[in-house]
């Protein structure tokens, strides 16, 4: 997949710009603060239809402004163009996907395929469990729009069963018709988050052998569902079990669980675990094993796209090189680029960049970008 045009009106600080991208990718060269971030913040918005630094799209528009809109244009690895506008006025969200506006934002999640690495990313591994539970959910959404649709119908049955537990006079028979659709729901989400993190685990741990010059790291997904299911769990997930387990267990808590006003089991309560040399990374890593991690992370969930789409994602990098050693950065440029359409930022040409002869700078400077 290989982005060609970028359009953007009053998005932050990059007002009425037009670009062009080459099919190898950019340099982006500029100072902190001019709006290298807001670059690729605006490409990976494409993909996500929302800012991945802030739910609240209203900061996204530019000081002084009422509106912003966002137009990319892209070539499939078929050869086939497409394009997608986003227009937002402060209340209301627009989508058109190739001349086609859409009743629902959700209609045009993830067909643009990209895949962002930022410094604020070490939160997945040494931040709480709902940042690597949120990280799993985005990635899940953006290739499944089953699973899109089964996490929000989970999410609103969940928060409905924890308000009728917390209402003393709510009777059984009004909670369980919501814990039949948290069983549903639910089952389906827990199986494809381990689903995906055993398809991906192989390559991760590979991966990160190679960048660190031989060190073992291996993730794991653990669900108190599972815990349970653990022999369907080793041949084969049964999604049917899953949810039989979890409907049982909704109806055998819901007395303590009204006593706590909230549901003590499911998705949100799971985890990712990373683990260094058989310890686990978030206690024992150093910062640099903490980024190897998230990065070798984001680098699978590439290679995922690239199975399950039949499309390579485009890779926006911000400003991560400087937070790797010299010999770790050369590894993972030389794994990402000479695949991917690759968008790097960095406040100056490294030495590292040597090795991105193909590959054209753009500068920014207030916003404003140039060749």
């Amino acid at each position: 997949m290989i982005i060609r045009e970028l359009k953007l009106d009053a998005y932050r600080n990059l007002a009425n710009t037009s670009l062009d991208f080459s099919e190898k990718g950019h340099l982006i060269i500029g100072n902190n603060g001019q709006g290298k971030t807001n670059l690729l913040e605006a490409i990976y918005y494409l993909t996500l239809l929302k800012s991945f630094r802030s739910w609240n799209d209203s900061e996204c528009i530019c000081f002084g402004e009422s509106h912003f809109n966002l137009q990319g244009r892209w070539i499939d690895d078929y050869r086939q163009q497409e394009t997608i506008s986003v227009g937002y006025d402060g209340r209301n969200k627009k989508v058109t996907l190739s001349g086609n506006e859409k009743k629902k934002v959700s209609e045009a999640f993830g067909i643009f395929k990209s895949v962002i690495f930022t410094p604020d990313d070490i939160s997945i591994v040494q931040g709480g469990p709902s940042a690597r539970r949120r990280y799993l959910d985005i990635v899940l959404s953006i290739n499944s729009k089953l699973y899109l649709q089964r996490l929000k119908r989970y999410k609103r049955a969940l928060s409905s069963r924890n308000m009728l537990l917390r209402n003393p006079s709510a009777p059984d028979r009004v909670i369980s018709p919501w814990e039949r659709e948290m069983a549903e729901s639910g089952a389906h989400v827990v199986c494809k988050r381990l689903s995906y993190v055993r398809e991906i685990a192989p390559l991760y741990e590979k991966l990160f052998f190679n960048l660190s010059s031989g060190e073992k790291a291996s993730i794991d997904y653990r669900s108190s569902l599972l815990e349970e299911n653990a022999a369907s769990v080793e041949e084969g997930l049964d999604e049917n079990r899953v949810r039989e387990v979890f409907a049982e267990r909704l109806e055998r808590k819901r007395t303590l669980e009204r006593g706590r006003g909230v549901t003590l089991s499911g998705p949100q309560t799971d985890d990712l675990f990373f683990d260094i040399e058989q310890k686990p990374l978030r206690n024992y890593g150093s910062q640099g094993q903490k980024r190897t991690a998230v990065i070798c992370l984001k680098m699978a969930e590439a290679e995922q796209v690239k199975i399950s789409n039949g499309v390579q994602p485009v890779l926006l990098m911000d400003d991560i090189f400087s937070e790797l050693d010299r010999n770790r950065s050369g590894r993972l440029l030389d794994k990402l680029v000479e695949r991917h359409q690759s968008f790097i930022t960095a406040p100056r040409r490294e030495a590292v960049f040597d090795r991105l002869g193909h590959l054209p700078i753009k500068k920014i400077e207030r916003g404003v970008v140039s060749d």
